[in-house]
């Protein structure tokens, strides 16, 4: 008998009870019972039933890590996402504003009254290195948050990761705002 037969057992016997109008069970009673039940003890599970158990478990077991390595793999694909599109702004702008600084310089040379019309565009692309690099760490603030157990903390990772989103986004924007002024500064030459 397994132990989910005796407590079955049990229950069917206490319910037969009530059905013939007991409402009380004497311990003493009671005791004997379970004196008895006692002495003859449960099985155990059939061998099997306790292998059928044990593959059911490694199945479970096997899903769950392989759930666990998706979902790291996913992360490292995000992070490494993120980085690149940090990497890119960074680059777009930086490499904006050198190409500008070059061309003022060329423009000092020959004419300097020019110069002041691409003082906007070397501001915006400056202003999108700024923006990204606060990016890059509100990033790290992000997950320096995210790595605690705290709610609190989750959720302050939670803000910082928004605010390194609209922030980087932000820079993309002072990129494509540069390259609009660059383009007018270009044209009033003509």
């Amino acid at each position: 008998m397994s132990k989910m037969d005796l407590i079955i057992e049990l229950k069917e016997t206490i319910e037969k009870l009530q059905k013939n109008g007991e409402t009380q069970i004497e311990l003493s009673k009671l005791i004997t019972y379970l004196q008895l039940a006692s002495e003859n003890p449960p099985q155990d599970l059939p061998p099997d039933h306790l292998e059928k158990l044990k593959a059911q478990l490694q199945i479970l077991v096997e899903a769950h890590k392989s759930n666990h390595a998706s979902d790291l793999e996913m992360f490292r694909s995000v992070m490494q996402s993120g980085q690149n599109a940090i990497k890119t702004s960074f680059l777009m702008n930086g490499g904006a504003s050198v190409a500008i600084l070059a061309f003022i310089g060329k423009l000092t040379e020959s004419n300097k009254p020019n110069i002041p019309i691409f003082a906007e565009t070397l501001t915006l692309f400056v202003i999108g290195v700024f923006l990204i690099s606060v990016t890059a760490g509100l990033t790290y603030l992000s997950q320096w948050f995210y790595a605690e157990d705290s709610s609190r903390k989750q959720l302050a990772g939670s803000m910082f990761n928004f605010s390194a989103v609209v922030v980087g986004l932000g820079s993309y924007g002072m990129f494509i705002w540069g390259m609009k002024a660059a383009y007018d500064a270009f044209l009033s030459l003509t």
